[in-house]
């Protein structure tokens, strides 16, 4: 039989994951967040307010992201 995964390995007891961001502010409420972990791959975020609070609405707010992140 194979080992298990790293990930999967009950006998792991501690595990480091460490995300690195940036974030470059666009408008006063507009900007773009870009994340990546140790380094490799990364992804890019765009983060707005709605007008009624003097953004432009072009993107999620930042509590939507963080709802979603508590569902998934």
């Amino acid at each position: 039989m194979s080992a298990a995964p790293e990930g999967l390995n009950p006998k792991v007891e501690t595990r480091e994951i460490v995300f690195d961001a940036s974030v470059d502010l666009v408008t006063p409420f507009l900007k773009l967040a870009t994340v990546s972990r140790g380094g490799a791959g990364h992804m890019t975020f765009a983060s707005d307010e709605g007008p009624s609070l003097g953004g432009l609405g072009s993107a999620p707010t930042p509590l939507m992201y963080f709802s979603a992140a508590l569902a998934f």
